[in-house]
């Protein structure tokens, strides 16, 4: 093979190879929410060049940076604090997952938060029926008894607290013991922590309009 012949071969190798790495990024970002734009530009460092970013991705489905992870990424030690404080309240908090997802689902239909309702399939995977979850979407505020056949004792004494403590911030001491009847003290303190945090979240990706969902209605669970 000439010196011509090969450098054509390499360079052959070369954009074929960067073809692929194209279309690789492509997918990334086809998979990343639905790529609607937010209030401010959103900020994706490619992987290895950005320890926070890439601190994010560990939490991440497949690595890949979301929507949210994007607008926050535009206030870097935000973006490092907030990844710590929701992998506590995510991953090492010892409330039933059910009534986790609970929380978060109801805050997001409380508060519009569409975005928010991404986290539908997480509350199915943690045992949330299809029933349950109209419940949370549907039950009026304050009236979480109409829902006690379809959430049980359990998470009907969760939909009370989060409801209070999201439209009202001051939760009556009855709501308070009745849900503490099911939960030991650290369990109080991690229930109120999550509620408190997915209220922020609500309010964080509603004011900066994460993925162009300020105006879409929260979906119906099917």
């Amino acid at each position: 093979m000439t010196l011509s012949s090969l450098l054509a071969f390499m360079l052959g190798l070369l954009v074929c190879q960067s073809s692929l790495v194209g279309a690789r990024a492509v997918t990334i970002l086809q998979e990343r929410d639905d790529n609607l734009p937010a209030r401010v530009p959103y900020v994706f460092p490619p992987p290895g060049t950005n320890a926070i970013a890439d601190d994010i991705r560990q939490r991440r489905v497949n690595g890949t940076l979301l929507a949210l992870d994007g607008v926050l990424l535009n206030a870097p030690l935000v973006a490092q604090s907030w990844n710590s404080v929701a992998d506590v309240i995510r991953n090492q908090n010892s409330i039933p997952g059910t009534m986790r997802e609970l929380f978060i689902l109801r805050i997001a239909a409380l508060n519009n938060a569409a975005y928010e309702w991404r986290h539908e399939p997480v509350g199915r995977s943690e045992g949330l029926t299809t029933e349950q979850l109209k419940a949370i979407r549907f039950t009026p505020v304050f009236q979480s008894q109409s829902a006690r056949k379809t959430l049980g004792s359990e998470l009907t004494a969760a939909l009370d607290f989060v409801d209070w403590n999201t439209k009202s911030v001051e939760v009556p001491i009855h709501v308070f013991n009745t849900l503490r009847s099911f939960l030991n003290d650290t369990q109080m303190v991690e229930a109120t922590a999550t509620t408190g945090f997915y209220n922020f979240v609500s309010r964080f990706v509603e004011a900066l309009d994460v993925d162009g969902k300020v105006n879409t209605p929260v979906p119906t669970p099917e």
